[in-house]
């Protein structure tokens, strides 16, 4: 084995985007979005007759989808009558800001933008509302919204939390494999569909090629558990019981589980410890490694040749078989209501319209994440057509998860924190200071001390 030269800094693509990925140019204009569906204008008048007049705020981060639905504001302003107000901010500053205004019960928000990750701790606090009613009332939530439609990984896997829905996907993600076709083809190989072949193929490109054998994340913390539980759960049900919340860290199956992703590592270039989501991009972008496994949301910059040299030799593949299974990460952003939102029912006026069936293609098509069935099944462009089937087969592989009734973002108290420990010893294992063994050990005594 042989790690290649870290890249220098000034390689580095900053991309500035935690989950969902960089969307591609796109028309900005809203007129250059479809005349409005009939049922749709129909809808908005009975609501416009309702809640004209009213004012409905958003809390949101700096994202593609947030980007697309601002484009999409303007209408939804004139058919409803409804006024929005936009607060974007940074991620870091979001979760901030949303707990802030509902502890001082200021009730500046009306519609939240919300991390799979805070669900859990949202819920238990009562920031955001249960709209289960909702989705299932025909008076409340039209035809057309189509609720059906939206992915089985998203709509019982991120929007809901102990049975009870509070959110709306508007960006979602899984992990898929892109790898360079113009190696895998002057080498004679095939794209792996077992995590064995995965290993093979990382540790035979680092040795017979001038790249990398692979890119993943592995900066110490919260992105190091995110880059092992990419592939987590091929072999372990995960770190918490998914029935009791007892920790699980320390079994076999997990250890297992860390010492293949330590093993992967080890055909990954030389700086790969200080890698989030961004630099793994950054280095497989750059043609210096021959896979990559990350966020399909990410797949539009891969594919953009003003920030990709590897753009015209690459393909995708869905996640592999592991000893347990084939199964697929599962992350992203929804649309909640606040849970003392004075408009409530504007709120979800705003929602309804924006994630609706009937809207998503213009919501894609200005930049949005694609989040149901509907539009993976019929890609529209060349670029869509490249990467879509393996984004449909990540999706799959994460709803096999969730029908397992495991989340693969365990629904545990400081589930966030917790993870963040795991990655802080993951990362000692990485640099060898520890055996796999011995950093989850270490990680569960902490987490343990956390309550």
């Amino acid at each position: 084995m042989k790690r290649r030269a870290s890249l220098p800094t000034a390689a580095v693509l900053v991309i500035g985007l935690a989950i969902a990925g960089c969307a591609s140019e796109r028309d900005t204009n809203p007129t250059a979005t479809a005349d409005v569906d009939p049922a749709v204008a129909e809808w908005a008048e009975t609501v416009k007759e309702q809640h004209e007049g009213e004012t409905v705020t958003i809390a949101a981060q700096t994202h593609p989808s947030t980007e697309a639905m601002q484009t999409m504001t303007p209408q939804f302003e004139e058919l409803t009558g409804i006024d929005v107000v936009w607060d974007v901010v940074d991620q870091n500053s979001l979760k901030q800001k949303i707990e802030l205004d509902f502890q001082s019960n200021n009730q500046a928000y009306d519609v939240a933008m919300i991390d799979s990750f805070w669900i859990s701790g949202f819920t238990e606090k009562g920031v955001i509302a249960d709209i289960s009613d909702r989705v299932t009332d025909a008076e409340q939530t039209p035809e057309f919204f189509d609720y059906e439609d939206i992915l089985p990984a998203y709509r019982e896997g991120l929007d809901k939390y102990d049975g009870v829905t509070y959110g709306v996907q508007i960006a979602g993600e899984s992990r898929f494999l892109a790898y360079r076709t113009d190696l895998f083809e002057e080498h004679g190989k095939e794209p792996p569909t077992t995590t064995d072949e995965l290993l093979e193929l990382a540790a035979y490109f680092d040795e017979n090629s001038d790249v990398s054998g692979i890119a993943m994340r592995a900066q110490k913390g919260i992105h190091f558990t995110s880059g092992l539980m990419t592939l987590m759960y091929q072999f372990s049900d995960g770190f918490f019981d998914p029935e009791t919340n007892e920790s699980m860290v320390t079994s076999e199956d997990n250890v297992q589980a860390l010492e293949y992703y330590l093993a992967l590592l080890e055909y990954a270039p030389s700086d790969v410890a200080s890698y989030t989501h961004e630099e793994a991009l950054s280095a497989f972008m750059g043609g210096h490694a021959a896979m990559w496994f990350d966020a399909t949301a990410i797949a539009p910059s891969i594919i953009d040749p003003d920030q990709s040299v590897v753009v015209d030799d690459v393909a995708f593949v869905g996640p592999p078989e592991g000893e347990n299974g084939t199964y697929g990460a599962l992350a992203g952003w929804s649309l909640g209501i606040a849970g003392n939102s004075e408009n409530a029912d504007a709120a979800w006026a705003f929602i309804t319209y924006m994630t609706s069936g009937a809207m998503a293609p213009t919501y894609v098509e200005l930049g949005g994440v694609p989040t149901r069935t509907s539009v993976l099944e019929n890609p529209t462009t060349p670029e869509q057509e490249l990467y879509y089937g393996a984004m449909l087969e990540a999706l799959d592989a994460a709803g096999a998860l969730v029908d397992r009734g495991i989340s693969w973002l365990p629904q545990v108290p400081l589930s966030d924190e917790k993870l963040t420990v795991i990655g802080n010893y993951g990362s000692e294992a990485l640099a060898g200071s520890l055996t796999a063994e011995e950093a989850l050990q270490r990680a569960d005594r902490e987490i343990a001390a956390l309550g």
